[in-house]
């Protein structure tokens, strides 16, 4: 009797064991507006800082307005980097909340082409969209707009 429930006990204990939540990573694609307005520009040895505030209006998958600032530079060979962080507020695959966004990447100075990987900023998500993860892709015309892909998990 007593050998039975030393062979129960284990199996006893993983009743109490929390269960592992799956996770599916999603696609969420679709397009968005930039309105940017310029707070300084700053020339320095030749490289031409930037700052600037954004409002990027999302259609699609991610249905709402990020609000941040970025930092572009453009090299002394014309070459152009762009970084920032904002905080997107509406809805994400039917979810509601804010979640906090960085991004980074290259645009031609020239043509204003641009290239550009995002991510949400882990522990920042609020309502629905807490424990949001992911990373994407933006693709389209500096401070025009463009369309954008991102691979996302919801975690609890």
């Amino acid at each position: 009797m007593i050998r039975r429930i030393f062979y129960l006990l284990p199996a006893v204990f993983l009743l109490f064991l929390p269960t592992a939540q799956a996770t599916t990573t999603q696609t969420a694609t679709g397009t968005f507006t930039t309105t940017a307005t310029t707070i300084n520009v700053q020339v320095i040895n030749g490289y031409t800082i930037i700052t600037q505030s954004l409002t990027i209006n999302a259609l699609g998958d991610l249905f709402g307005t990020l609000s941040g600032t970025d930092v572009a530079v453009i090299t002394p060979t014309g070459s152009g980097f762009i970084a920032g962080i904002g905080t997107f507020t509406g809805t994400i695959l039917g979810r509601s909340g804010t979640v906090g966004i960085g991004f980074a990447g290259t645009f031609n100075p020239t043509t204003g082409q641009l290239n550009i990987r995002a991510a949400f900023l882990t522990g920042t998500g609020t309502g629905q969209l807490t424990g949001i993860r992911g990373t994407g892709t933006i693709q389209g015309i500096f401070n025009v707009g463009g369309t954008y892909t991102f691979n996302i998990t919801f975690h609890s």
